[in-house]
């Protein structure tokens, strides 16, 4: 595998996605996974391969999935990403641009000298 968690990543992401659980005031205790196979039975809209979405989560259950393709990107999408999946299990009502919107304003992606990038778009493809 080209792109890999490291242990301090993973650290990490378990700290911010405790602080976002308290600030969001969660009643669901969302869990992170790494492995892809959480999510085999995932139906995607309009054709999207699951390795082109940056995160994804099961709402019902709060378990969130990162694509270690984020290893290589500037950390704020790293906490953009985990921020947004946060608020899809906190507003599983919210459609997707409404999330997007919300997670960007919170927590905006800023051009960098890794990306061009300023937003993620709709899906969070890289």
């Amino acid at each position: 595998m080209k792109f890999k968690f490291s242990a301090n990543d993973r650290e990490w992401h378990q700290t911010l996605l405790n602080a976002f659980e308290n600030i969001l005031k969660m009643k669901i205790q969302p869990v992170l996974v790494y492995d892809r196979k959480h999510f085999s039975n995932y139906v995607y809209k309009n054709n999207i391969k699951p390795n082109e979405v940056w995160a994804e989560c099961i709402k019902e259950c709060g378990t969130i999935w990162l694509n270690p393709h984020l290893a290589s990107e500037p950390k704020v999408e790293t906490v953009n990403t985990l921020y947004h999946e946060c608020l899809h299990i906190k507003y599983p009502e919210k459609s997707e641009l409404e999330i997007r919107r919300l997670a960007d304003k919170t927590i905006p992606i800023a051009k960098s000298l890794t990306t061009k990038k300023t937003k993620f778009d709709i899906i969070h493809r890289h």
